[in-house]
């Protein structure tokens, strides 16, 4: 991973433009724990619960090859693909240790 790999690619989002009168009553507001405006009141951000844990795992150039093709052909995120296939897996029965 280089340098560039963390350059954040989204871009910045514009800041809301807040009056003088408007900054100081959030500032009395957030020292009670009340604030009105600004992007550190969470209470009012929906969270978002991921039933999903990353992994790391290695493949051979033609597994990645070959994922990349059902991808592309399926229209489904890769990491869809590898779930899909590893509940097939799971419920077939079907799965051989000594297969490489």
């Amino acid at each position: 991973m280089s340098l560039a790999d963390l350059k954040n690619k989204g871009g910045k989002k514009p800041k809301k433009q807040v009056s003088v009168d408007e900054f100081i009553d959030d500032a009395k507001a957030y020292a009670v724990g009340k604030s009105n405006l600004g992007a550190h009141n969470k209470a009012s951000a929906p969270t978002r619960k991921r039933n999903f844990k990353n992994a790391t795992f290695t493949l051979s150039p033609a597994n990645i090859e070959h994922l990349n093709e059902l991808a592309a052909s399926s229209g489904l995120a890769k990491s869809k693909l590898i779930r899909i296939l590893i509940e097939q897996a799971k419920n077939d029965g079907k799965f051989n240790k000594n297969e490489r």
